[in-house]
């Protein structure tokens, strides 16, 4: 049977993944496209995932080195053991809203890589709501929001928006949460995208033309700001939250317990080392590392 699209989804340590990731792999086998989806898994091999439906509905697990905690290089193994030639990059904690979500991105794309859809962040998991079903009720954006019993997803009231500028310098928005326990929407470190800043599909091919994710990276942080700016150096990209803004993803909220700022300031700085010679310097050097004749 042929696959349509592989999912790539990175898994590793004690991230809040491992808890949410049957939800994930059963919304993604349960979409209208034939897909598989591959979880490269660095870290305790005992992780549950949602039954294979078929030989072009099925989860993969790839052992990944321990050392390698970060997703950049979880995704580029996961990629590397993918089938299909069209990749989603995506996250264990993040599921697609609706059946439909990856045939309208292929429709969406045209021919270019898509990425980054509006993103719902679920605060709460009641019992008894799958989050697989779960759509926004009514018109109008929000992020944050709550399930209720009847399947739909509402806004949780005091979250605010603002813009930013992106990596590829352009103006995007950003979201502060509501006002709660422990949490202070004006803390800098609190400012969330509006949409999933590292969902991004293309093909096999340009991921392997732009050499994969960089590999330096370690933790979370700027993995995908590099990646989005050397994929945009071969053409445009189309912004699923701007062209397409019901085509929506579903994120569970929590504690961000899997990096730390030391890590994080070290990622900015190769960020800013990296993009200072530009991206086909950056291109040359990651093929280079993924042993690709440049």
């Amino acid at each position: 049977m042929s696959v349509d699209v592989s999912v790539v989804i990175p898994l590793y340590g004690d991230h809040e993944g491992r808890r949410t990731l049957a939800s994930v792999t059963r919304a993604w086998l349960g979409q209208s496209v034939p897909c598989e989806v591959v979880v490269a898994v660095s870290g305790p091999p005992d992780v549950t995932v949602a039954e294979d439906l078929s030989a072009d509905r099925a989860v993969r697990l790839v052992a990944a080195d321990p050392a390698d905690r970060a997703p950049g290089l979880l995704r580029n193994t996961a990629a590397a053991h993918a089938r299909a030639p069209v990749l989603y990059l995506t996250d264990a904690d993040v599921l697609p809203v609706g059946r439909d979500f990856l045939a309208r991105a292929l429709d969406l794309a045209g021919g270019e890589p898509v990425g980054q859809p509006w993103q719902y962040r679920l605060l709460d998991r009641p019992d008894g709501v799958d989050p697989t079903v779960l759509a926004p009720a009514g018109p109008g954006r929000f992020c944050y929001g709550s399930a209720g019993s009847d399947g739909l997803l509402r806004p949780v009231p005091g979250e605010r928006f603002t813009v930013d500028r992106d990596g590829l310098g352009e103006d995007v928005p950003i979201v502060l949460p509501p006002r709660g326990p422990g949490v202070d929407p004006d803390d800098p470190e609190n400012r969330r995208p509006a949409f999933h800043w590292g969902g991004l599909m293309l093909t096999q091919q340009l991921f392997a033309e732009v050499g994969g994710y960089c590999r330096g990276y370690r933790g979370w942080g700027r993995e995908d700001d590099d990646l989005l700016l050397k994929v945009a150096f071969h053409g445009p990209i189309v912004r699923a939250w701007r062209a397409c803004p019901d085509l929506a993803c579903l994120h569970f909220e929590h504690p961000r317990t899997h990096t730390s700022r030391a890590r994080t300031k070290s990622n900015h700085d190769l960020y800013a080392h990296r993009t200072t010679a530009g991206p086909e310097a950056m291109i040359h050097e990651d093929r280079l590392a993924a042993g690709r004749t440049v």
